[in-house]
């Protein structure tokens, strides 16, 4: 059986799930996405997810490990470690003048990337368009930092593409077609 044979299509994302759409990947809490930009690295972790008052009150928190000297090396004694809360309250206001504030960037270094729920990640920060910023996330089935090696044959990077059809793909099932 193939990890096609497991694919589901056009669905919200379940629990144990990664959600790779054209401009998001999705990722369960506990597990590692990477990110890679012009050669430096980063790894995030969702430790937390939980609602507010209301079930559009959506908070995260998160772990990152950021190294830039092009080694992907997170357990180097220079890699930043950074650990920080994220915030979606509901929008407050009326119509066109309604307004969602709190706090929707993830930190990893100097790179900056979109929040907007659960382990939900996209290829660029708060207030840049949908575009491709150079940024690439690839989804891990690690859950330890201490597990990562972003030269792993079975990583797939992934970059912002329009024409990328959404998938579902339950974690057990990220690397199967791949050499383990």
């Amino acid at each position: 059986m193939t990890t096609s044979d497991h694919i589901e299509r056009f669905a919200p994302p379940g629990p144990n799930d990664v959600h790779i759409g054209p401009n998001v990947i999705e990722i369960p809490l506990g597990k590692i996405l990477l990110v890679r930009k012009d050669g430096d690295y980063c790894a995030v972790k969702f430790t937390e997810f939980w609602t507010g008052k209301t079930k559009e009150d959506v908070y995260a928190r998160y772990e990152s490990y950021y190294q830039d000297d092009k080694t992907g090396d997170f357990s180097n004694k220079n890699a930043q470690f950074k650990k920080d809360r994220l915030s979606f309250p509901k929008p407050r206001g009326i119509g066109r003048l309604a307004f969602s504030f709190g706090k929707k960037n993830i930190r990893c270094g100097p790179i900056k990337l979109f929040w907007s729920g659960k382990g939900t990640v996209y290829f660029h920060s708060d207030g840049q368009a949908q575009s491709d910023y150079g940024i690439e996330l690839s989804p891990t089935i690690w859950s330890d930092i201490s597990e990562v090696n972003i030269f792993d044959p079975r990583i797939k990077w992934y970059k912002y593409d329009e024409e990328r059809q959404r998938v579902n793909i339950p974690i057990e099932h990220l690397w199967k077609d791949k050499a383990e």
